[in-house]
C-alpha cells in the first residue's frame, strides 16, 4: 500500500474513506479474531450507517470548557512541580545531590507504579455519578494542601529530618496527584466515542493544559523580582498560588464532565485487567516509545543549571531564571503551535507516519546544538532557537500521544467488550511518570559523574568546571538526540493504520449500536 493511501485510510476526519487492500498490519496484532472479525475483514463492508456515530458530535460546550479548565489547572501545578523540584531540594532546601536523585529515583517509582493499580481500581468502580467522576471531586483538596507543603523551607530542623520531610510530602504528593491524574486522562475516551471528535477535542484541550504546563516559566522570575533570585520565600510564595489557582481549575473537570461510552460488563480481577493490558498491543507500543525517549524533553528539566552554569552571552540584565524563562518559553510557543497543526496534518499523514517525521524533526535541531555548542560556544541565543526548532515536533508527538491511546482504548473495547478508561489512562500517566522520574534521575547522577560542585551558603552560585560544563553540553544536546531516535525505531511498531483500523471503528459501532450502549445526556 502506498503511503498516500495510507495517509487517507488514517485520516482521523474520515477515517472510511477509499478502497483498501489487505496490509500486514493484520498479522502484526497478537490477539484471536472473533469469528465476526475475521468475516468482516475478509470483505468490503458496506458503510450505510457505521458511519453516522464517527460523525455525529457528542460534546458540549461545558464538556469542551471543563476538561480544558481541569487540564488547565492540573498541569500549572505538575508543571510547578517537575519544572523546580529538583532544582529547589539541591539550591534552595539544600538536602544534596545524592539525597535527591535518591528521593526522586525511589519516589516517582513508586508513584508510577501505583498508575497501573490506580486504573484497575478506577475500572472496577461503579456509582452513580460513574466510574472516573468520583475521583476527580475528590483530588483536588489535598493537592493544593500538599503543593503547599512541597515548597516550605524547614531550615531550622537538622539536614536528615529535613530529608525526611521532603520524602514523606513527596511520596504523599504523588499519591494524591495519581488519584486525580488517572481518571482525568480516561475522560477522553469516555466523554466521546467518536475518535474524529475526539481528536480535535484533545487538541482544544491541550492548548489549555500547555498553558497551565509553560505558566510556572514566568511565575518564578515575577515572584524573584519581589522576593529575591534564589531565595526560599519565592520558592514558597510561588507554591502557595499555584496550588490555589491549580486546584480551583482542576475541580472543574469533575463538573464539566460527562461519562457517555459505558456497558454494563463487569470488569475483570485486577491479574486479568493486567493481562489483558498487555495484549493491548497499541497501548504497549506508545507507552515503551516514549518511556524508552524520556530524555527529549531533559534540558528543560535542567533549565536552571544550563542557564546558570553553562550558557554564555547573558544580558547582564537577566537574571539566570528568566534567562531559563526564555529557552523553555521558545520550546513551548513552539509545543503550542504543534499542537494546533495537529489536526490538520492528521488529515494528511498516519498517525505512525506523523509521529516518524516529527522525531526526525526533533533529532535535528539537538544534532546541530551539539556540534555548534561544542565548536562555537554555549551562546544562549544558540540554546533559545535550537530548543524552539524541537519544539514543533515535541508538542505534535504529545497530541498523537494522547491520541494513540485513547484509540487503544476503543482497541480494547472491540478485542473484549470492556472498556479499559482506567487501565489505559494509567498506563499514559505511568508513561508521563517514568519519563519524569528518570530524567530527575539520570540528571543528578550526570551532574556527580562530571564532578558539579554544589552550591553552599557561603557561595550560592559556585563557578563550575570544564568537565562540569561538558557534562552539561551532553544534557543539553547528545542525549535528546538519542532519545528522539529511540523514540523512531519503536513508534514505527504501532500497528493501527489501514483497513485493520477501518474495520476495527466499523465492527466497533456495530457493536455499540446492538447493545445500546451509548447513552446520550
Amino acid at each position: 500500500m502506498t503511503d498516500n493511501n495510507n495517509n487517507l485510510n488514517d485520516s482521523l476526519s474520515d477515517p472510511f474513506k477509499n478502497d483498501f487492500t489487505k496490509t500486514e498490519t493484520e498479522e502484526e496484532l497478537p490477539l484471536e479474531k472473533s469469528p465476526i472479525e475475521t468475516e468482516k475483514i475478509s470483505q468490503n463492508i458496506p458503510l450505510s450507517d457505521e458511519v453516522e456515530i464517527l460523525e455525529k458530535n457528542y460534546l458540549t460546550r461545558f464538556n469542551k470548557f471543563g476538561f480544558a479548565a481541569g487540564g488547565f489547572g492540573q498541569n500549572l501545578i505538575i508543571g510547578v512541580v517537575n519544572t523546580y523540584i529538583l532544582f529547589f531540594l539541591t539550591d534552595i532546601a539544600r538536602i544534596g545531590l545524592v539525597a535527591t536523585s535518591a528521593l526522586m529515583l525511589g519516589a516517582r517509582l513508586f508513584d508510577a507504579f501505583n498508575d497501573p493499580l490506580m486504573g484497575t481500581l478506577v475500572d472496577k468502580t461503579k456509582s452513580k455519578i460513574g466510574k472516573l467522576r468520583p475521583y476527580l471531586a475528590f483530588a483536588p483538596l489535598p493537592l493544593l494542601i500538599l503543593t503547599i507543603l512541597l515548597y516550605m523551607v524547614p531550615t531550622y530542623i537538622p539536614l536528615g529530618t529535613r530529608v525526611a520531610y521532603y520524602s514523606i510530602i513527596y511520596v504523599l504528593w504523588g499519591l494524591i496527584y495519581t488519584i486525580g491524574d488517572v481518571p482525568f486522562w480516561g475522560l477522553a475516551s469516555a466523554m466521546t466515542p467518536n475518535p474524529k471528535e475526539r481528536v480535535g477535542f484533545i487538541t482544544f484541550s491541550r492548548l489549555f493544559h500547555s498553558i497551565g504546563g509553560a505558566l510556572p516559566m514566568l511565575l518564578l522570575p515575577l515572584f524573584e523580582s519581589f522576593l529575591g533570585e534564589k531565595q526560599p520565600e519565592s520558592y514558597f510564595a510561588m507554591g502557595i498560588f499555584t496550588a490555589i489557582i491549580g486546584s480551583i481549575f482542576f475541580s472543574l473537570a469533575f463538573f464539566g464532565s460527562t461519562e457517555r461510552v459505558k456497558n454494563d460488563i463487569p470488569a475483570p480481577s485486577f491479574v486479568k485487567c493486567f493481562q489483558e493490558m498487555f495484549k493491548n498491543k497499541p497501548l504497549l507500543v506508545t507507552v515503551l516509545a516514549n518511556a524508552a525517549a524520556f530524555a527529549r524533553a531533559i534540558p528543560i528539566t535542567a533549565g536552571l543549571y544550563i542557564s546558570n552554569y553553562l550558557m554564555t552571552g547573558k544580558p547582564e540584565a537577566l537574571t539566570n531564571s528568566f534567562v531559563n524563562t526564555l529557552l523553555v518559553a521558545g520550546f513551548g510557543v513552539a509545543g503550542f503551535l504543534g499542537m494546533l497543526f495537529t489536526p490538520a496534518l492528521v488529515k494528511r499523514f498516519e498517525y505512525r507516519k506523523l509521529y516518524i517525521l516529527s522525531c526526525i524533526a526533533g533529532a535535528i535541531p539537538m544534532a546541530l546544538l551539539a556540534i555548534l555548542g561544542f565548536t562555537v560556544g554555549p551562546n544562549m541565543i544558540l540554546f533559545v532557537a535550537m530548543y524552539l526548532l524541537m519544539g514543533l515536533p515535541y508538542g505534535l508527538t504529545g497530541n498523537l500521544n494522547y491520541a494513540m491511546i485513547a484509540e487503544s482504548v476503543d482497541y480494547a473495547e472491540w478485542k473484549s467488550g470492556r472498556r479499559t478508561e482506567g487501565i489505559s489512562a494509567s498506563m499514559q500517566t505511568f508513561m508521563n511518570k517514568i519519563m519524569t522520574t528518570l530524567q530527575n534521575a539520570l540528571i543528578p547522577l550526570m551532574l556527580l559523574i562530571f564532578k558539579f560542585t554544589e552550591p553552599t551558603d557561603f557561595d550560592p552560585s559556585p563557578l563550575q568546571s570544564s568537565l562540569t560544563k561538558t557534562g552539561l553540553m551532553i544534557i543539553a544536546s547528545i542525549i535528546p538526540m538519542i532519545a528522539w531516535l529511540i523514540n523512531l525505531v519503536i513508534i514505527a511498531k504501532y500497528p493501527l493504520h489501514g483497513e485493520y483500523r477501518k474495520n476495527m471503528y466499523i465492527e466497533l459501532n456495530r457493536q455499540r449500536k446492538a447493545a445500546k450502549e451509548i447513552s446520550q445526556q
